[in-house]
């Protein structure tokens, strides 16, 4: 059995013996707690999810149609023709979305890939699909989408697959014109993101321990937290 085989297997066994036992974080996770770790210990520890408000699902919608897309042309050996020339690679075959590490006998970590690209190296590319409703062009990269990338290289290497040290975020941006009738304009931005950061352990190590002791203080900052504060005399 080769090594590949052997991480895949366990991973597999990690997967299947563990998933439901273990509180699996995520990359959201680790947000909330930066936000706010008072927000992130109710939400992980007790179940009491912070509200969302009136959201539009559009960019789920369209993450699950990029993704059928860029899977038809996988099989193919090429890259799909939005981002030829922008990107070099080719599609990893076949993909994997979900790569979960084990913490501890009660916490894990996991993310899921919108995509992955293989190098001349045969090194593995993470690649997450951004939607943006102003132009990305003019913005820089947010923290949060770094921290991203970098738990993405973290999690593919834990499960025994060497990686090129970076990683894409493909910006997807609707194109201001007037003529709509032979399609929708899309101006395609790709980044990419060098890691930053491989002390990933230690951020999960941080929530697990938040979350294995008694409820934090909130963040000063935590509109929801100053919010309760406010109106919890009328309560």
């Amino acid at each position: 059995m080769s090594q590949q085989d052997l991480f895949s297997n366990n991973n597999f066994a990690l997967e299947k013996n563990h998933k439901k036992k273990i509180k699996w974080l995520s990359h959201s996770a680790i947000e909330e707690l930066n936000r706010c770790p008072r927000c992130f210990w109710l939400s992980y520890k007790e179940g009491i999810k912070l509200p969302e408000g009136i959201q539009s699902r559009l960019a789920n919608r369209f993450d699950n149609i990029l993704k059928k897309y860029f899977d038809s042309y996988r099989h193919q050996n090429k890259l799909p023709p939005l981002i030829e020339g922008k990107i070099k690679g080719t599609l990893k075959k076949p993909f994997k979305e979900a790569y979960f590490y084990k913490f501890d006998d009660d916490y894990g970590f996991y993310g899921k890939l919108d995509e992955c690209l293989i190098n001349e190296k045969e090194e593995h590319i993470p690649v997450d699909f951004k939607t943006a409703s102003s132009d990305p062009r003019e913005k820089e990269t947010l923290s949060a989408y770094q921290n991203q990338i970098d738990e993405y290289l973290f999690l593919l290497e834990e499960n025994g697959l060497k990686t090129a040290n970076f990683g894409y975020l493909i910006y997807f941006f609707p194109e201001m014109t007037m003529e709509l009738s032979n399609g929708f304009p899309m101006i395609i931005h790709v980044v990419k993101i060098e890691r930053k950061s491989k002390d990933i352990k230690k951020r999960i190590g941080k929530a697990v321990s938040i979350l294995k002791s008694s409820i934090p203080n909130p963040s000063e900052d935590c509109s929801y937290c100053r919010w309760f504060e406010k109106v919890k005399k009328y309560y």
